[in-house]
């Protein structure tokens, strides 16, 4: 089968840089992709809204009709604004083990309605973690999304109810589910597997 050649763009989560995706972006583009990354400003100063504001931005000036954007952790909410605001952009969204987004709910809410306390996980009170997302939850259905499940995960308590929403409406949300041997750092530790997960997702 012939590979199409895709632009990525990958979003680490809070406090983390845009390197973490530096080997994966190497073996894409050894295979003929385009990627770029975005490393979020300091999100103890910064807001959510800064950050949807700095993707756009980058997802605007990036010369091309459509690409892929690849959230990791607390970036699935990045993404998911971004692809709100200016969805002709986007081809296809992917959720690198992570929660996905809720209308009305900031990442915090998550914690407080599964009954885990945010500082287990090394999770601060910092303002992009405690601004509320708001978006079109129909056009955000309707967007193509793939979901990577890391089955070592540290955050396994978290988006155990992902994985089951995502299994459950593979067809009516336009979801692609994939599973890889990893923990939560897969990028860093086993680039190899989250390169052929997104480029696998991008053949179907």
């Amino acid at each position: 089968m012939k590979l199409l050649v895709t632009h990525y763009l990958f979003v680490p989560g809070g406090k983390r840089t845009k390197e973490d995706f530096d080997k994966v972006r190497t073996l894409l583009e050894t295979d003929g992709h385009q990627t770029d990354a975005l490393t979020l400003s300091d999100p103890e100063r910064a807001t959510l809204s800064d950050h949807v504001e700095e993707l756009c931005e980058r997802i605007e000036g990036a010369g091309v009709q459509r690409l892929r954007l690849v959230g990791h952790s607390y970036a699935s909410f990045v993404i998911t604004g971004a692809a709100d605001r200016i969805p002709e952009k986007i081809e296809r969204l992917v959720f690198l083990d992570t929660l996905i987004p809720e209308s009305g709910k900031s990442l915090l809410d998550f914690f407080e309605i599964t009954g885990i306390d945010p500082v287990d996980f090394g999770v601060p009170n910092w303002p992009p973690f405690v601004q509320k997302l708001v978006f079109n939850a129909t056009r955000f259905k309707a967007i193509p999304k793939t979901y990577i499940h890391c089955l070592n995960s540290q955050f396994l308590v978290m988006t155990e109810n992902e994985v089951s929403h995502v299994k459950a409406h593979l067809e009516q949300e336009h979801w692609t589910y994939l599973e890889i041997e990893a923990d939560h750092y897969c990028m860093i530790k086993v680039p190899e597997l989250v390169a052929k997960a997104v480029v696998k997702q991008s053949m179907t």
